[in-house]
């Protein structure tokens, strides 16, 4: 593949670019990015789903509820901790409730939420979790798959006020459940400050209306920086009221998808990017991996069959995927012991604290990693050589991966809603 002359004066690629901006400009960099937080705020945390295709590195999926935080390295804990810790000293705000997903019994999640209590439990804070499921006033029970017992306590609503079963009154609620199925009545005008905001859930929040804000952003930088904005965003398209069961919509979507193809060729013309583009076609609204495909035409799209349609029609929980955003593919060169990989950043306060990699050996470059086969490795960083965590990672650079979900993650308080989205 050839690569931008941008990128071919760099040597390597997109991440060497970006790691001679750090070098060379890292004061203005830090500057920009402290101005623009302390004008639109940021997140209480966030995960960044990133592709790194060479030529480009880009975000194709922000998460405000983030999950996975034991793949975390223990040095990346610790930063998380520090950054939590001085979020509650400028908050004043150190009592905190963590509600988590409602599927409990998921090994992997039930160790992804030790995980987040010990982290924010390291910060200083007095913790309690507390269900939405916990009936008959009994607290739930659960282990890690360490050992580590979790226990979930039910939650009482007092006029505007939550606590705990035990009598525990937060002043933080730290939301750790993505809401894809409605904004529980428990939760609806609590007075006590809830992080991220339950108006963020999949149940309100779009992809394309992040990816707008966002794409804004990055064009700010770009010009600030001087650097191609496309080296770093996604080509894009929303089509809305889709139903993929009686294909209804499904005409949109396939022009959708020859626009976005269309725009793509144009950049792989302009810097001489010898490969064929493609898409991926998912639900505005979900994660978990579900409600979504790829697609190169589209004729594949009109093409599709029923088992696919229905594997596009049903998100999490059984949420129906009634809106859909066609977004440029970018493939991945990232390699874990010869398996495609996908960095996912982990941010506290707007902040790069650490990553993983999500890797499946049952998957090529170009498709969806979040899939049946999929595991997950260690990042290394600037503290944490990839040796030291003993496996293959290729390449590893935990700055330009953090730029670039710094980004992402300033870009969400810009997101716009208008009042059709409205809870």
């Amino acid at each position: 593949m050839n690569l931008p002359a941008s990128v071919r004066q760099n040597s390597s690629g997109i991440l060497p670019l970006l790691e001679t901006l750090i070098s060379r400009r890292g004061e203005e960099v830090t500057a920009w990015m402290e101005k623009t937080r302390a004008r639109c705020g940021v997140p209480f945390y966030s995960s960044v789903d990133l592709r790194h295709a060479g030529f480009k590195l880009a975000p194709v999926d922000t998460n405000l509820f983030p999950a996975g935080f034991n793949h975390l390295s223990p040095a990346a804990r610790e930063r998380a901790a520090s950054r939590m810790r001085a979020r509650f000293a400028k908050t004043g705000r150190s009592r905190v409730l963590i509600i988590p997903e409602n599927h409990t019994r998921n090994q992997g999640y039930l160790d992804n939420l030790h995980a987040l209590a010990t982290i924010v439990a390291d910060a200083g804070a007095e913790l309690r979790i507390g269900s939405l499921i916990a009936g008959q006033g009994q607290p739930i029970t659960l282990a890690a798959s360490r050992g580590e017992s979790i226990t979930e306590q039910p939650l009482i609503r007092e006029k505007n006020t939550l606590r705990t079963e035990d009598g525990f009154t937060p002043d933080l609620i730290l939301l750790n459940n993505d809401l894809t199925s409605g904004l529980p009545e428990l939760l609806r005008g609590v007075t006590q400050k809830i992080e991220p905001r339950p108006s963020l859930g999949w149940h309100r929040r779009r992809k394309s209306i992040h990816f707008d804000a966002y794409d804004k952003l990055a064009q700010e930088f770009a010009q600030v920086f001087d650097l191609d904005p496309w080296l770093f965003t996604t080509e894009a398209h929303k089509c809305g009221r889709i139903d993929f069961g009686s294909r209804q919509g499904l005409d949109c979507v396939a022009m959708g998808v020859e626009k976005v193809l269309h725009r793509v060729r144009i950049h792989y013309r302009h810097y001489g990017i010898a490969a064929e583009p493609y898409v991926f076609i998912k639900s505005d609204a979900g994660t978990y991996g579900m409600g979504i495909m790829t697609a190169r035409s589209g004729e594949e799209v009109i093409a599709m069959n029923k088992k696919t349609r229905n594997k596009m029609d049903v998100i999490k929980e059984g949420a129906h995927s009634t809106e859909v955003l066609i977004q440029e593919g970018v493939p991945t060169i990232d390699l874990v012991e010869g398996a495609p990989a996908e960095p996912m950043l982990y941010l506290v306060d707007g902040y790069a604290v650490g990553g993983a990699y999500r890797v499946n050996h049952e998957r090529d470059a170009t498709g969806n990693l979040n899939a049946a086969g999929m595991r997950f490795a260690g990042m290394c960083d600037a503290t944490e050589a990839a040796a030291k965590e003993k496996i293959a990672v290729s390449p590893c650079s935990f700055g330009a991966f953090g730029l670039v979900a710094a980004l992402a993650a300033l870009a969400v308080p810009q997101e716009e809603y208008g009042e059709g989205y409205s809870i």
